[in-house]
C-alpha cells in the first residue's frame, strides 16, 4: 500500500509517499517546505505534487498541529499559528483523492511509537517496557504537543489531546517567581507559554527580569545557540529552566496516562538542546512526584531524534 502523508507544523510542512515495507513503511519523495511560503495548505501540497518523480497515490493522511474536528468526510482543522483552514472534503474534490484523513500531529507521532527502533531515539531512563503498556509522547516546538497510546481489543488506540494548554505548575520558589513574572503579562500560564518556541522567549525575558538584566530581542534559535555555547549566562540559565519545567510536565503526562510503556520526548526544540539534559534537573523533576516516586522510577524515558516519525504515524492511520 502506498499513500501520501504529510506533517504540518507551525513552521514546516513535511510531505512524502509512504510505501509499506515489511512491518513498517519506507518514505519516498520526502520534502520539507517553509509554511510561510504558502497562503494555504493546498498551495504547499500542489507545490510538492508538481515535483514528484512518480505517480501520486490517491489516498492521503495529513497530520496537523492543532485539534482536528472529526467529520464524515475525513476531518477539518483551523491552524491558528498559520491562519490555514484545512478541510478533507475540499481537498478530496480539489485533488481527486479517493480517501483522505486529517489527524493531530502528535496523535500521528504516538501511532509511530510501536514501529520505532533504537536508532530513532536516545534512552534517558532504561526500564523494562511491559507488553501492551500505555505510552505517551510530548514535545515542545511551535507549540507543545501531547498524546498517548493505549492497547485494547488487539490493537493500539491513540489518545489525542491539547495538553499544551493545561496550566503549568512551579516546583521550586525560583520557578514560582518565573511564573509570577510571566503571569503578570498573560494569565493563566499554560504549558506552552513556557514549553514552546515562543515560550522559550517568554522564559528568557522572565529569567532576565529575575536577575535584574535587560532582555534582548532574541528569537528561539538565538537563545538556544547562545545558551549551548555558553556565551550568554541568561540564555544558558533559560535553557536549564526550560528543561526543568519540561521534566515536571513529562512526569505529569506519565501519571495522567499511566505510561509504563515509556514517555517519549519529541518536538523541534529538544533535539537541539538534548546535550544539556545531564546538566539540568530534568530527571529529578520527572521523578519528583511524592508518594508515587517509586512508581515513576519504573517508567522508561526516551528522547526522540530529529526525524519524520509523524509521517510514519500518518501512514498507520490509513490502515485502520
Amino acid at each position: 500500500m502506498t499513500s501520501i502523508v504529510a506533517d504540518i507544523g507551525g513552521t514546516n510542512a513535511r510531505f512524502a509517499i509512504a510505501r509499506a515495507s515489511g512491518d513498517g513503511y519506507r518514505l519516498e519523495e520526502l520534502k520539507v517546505a517553509d509554511c510561510k511560503r504558502f497562503g494555504g495548505f493546498d498551495g504547499a501540497l500542489q507545490h510538492w505534487l508538481e515535483g514528484l518523480q512518480q505517480p501520486a497515490p490517491r489516498q492521503a493522511c495529513i497530520a496537523v498541529a492543532g485539534p482536528v474536528d472529526k467529520t464524515a468526510a475525513g476531518g477539518r482543522v483551523y491552524m491558528t499559528n498559520l491562519g490555514w483552514h484545512i478541510c478533507a472534503d475540499k481537498l478530496r474534490k480539489q485533488f481527486g483523492f479517493t480517501s483522505i484523513q486529517l489527524i493531530n500531529d502528535f496523535a500521528a507521532l504516538a501511532q509511530s511509537l510501536p514501529l520505532l527502533s533504537g536508532e530513532d531515539y536516545q534512552v534517558l531512563r532504561d526500564q523494562p517496557r511491559p507488553p501492551g503498556a500505555a505510552m505517551a509522547v510530548l514535545g515542545p516546538g511551535t507549540g507543545l504537543g501531547v498524546a498517548g497510546l493505549v492497547w485494547g481489543e488487539g490493537r493500539y488506540h491513540v489518545l489525542a489531546g491539547e495538553g499544551g494548554h493545561a496550566n503549568l505548575a512551579a516546583s521550586t520558589e525560583r520557578e514560582a517567581e518565573l511564573l509570577r513574572i510571566i503571569g503578570s503579562r498573560q494569565r493563566p500560564v499554560f504549558n506552552e507559554w513556557v514549553l514552546s518556541g515562543c515560550g522559550l522567549v517568554n522564559l528568557y525575558s522572565a529569567v532576565c527580569e529575575l536577575n535584574g538584566q535587560p532582555a534582548e530581542a532574541l528569537e528561539p534559535p538565538d537563545i538556544s545557540g547562545r545558551g549551548l555555547e555558553g556565551s550568554d549566562p541568561m540564555c544558558r540559565q533559560t535553557l536549564l529552566d526550560f528543561l526543568n519545567f519540561l521534566g515536571s510536565a513529562a512526569g505529569d503526562v506519565a501519571l495522567y496516562l499511566g505510561a509504563r510503556g515509556g514517555v517519549f520526548l519529541g518536538g523541534g526544540i529538544l533535539p537541539r538542546i538534548v546535550e544539556l539534559l545531564p546538566q539540568s534537573e530534568f530527571e529529578q523533576r520527572f521523578l519528583n512526584k511524592g508518594r508515587v516516586e517509586d512508581w515513576m522510577r519504573a517508567v522508561p524515558l526516551y528522547a526522540l531524534k530529529a526525524g519524520y516519525q509523524a509521517l510514519i504515524g500518518a501512514a498507520v492511520q490509513l490502515r485502520k
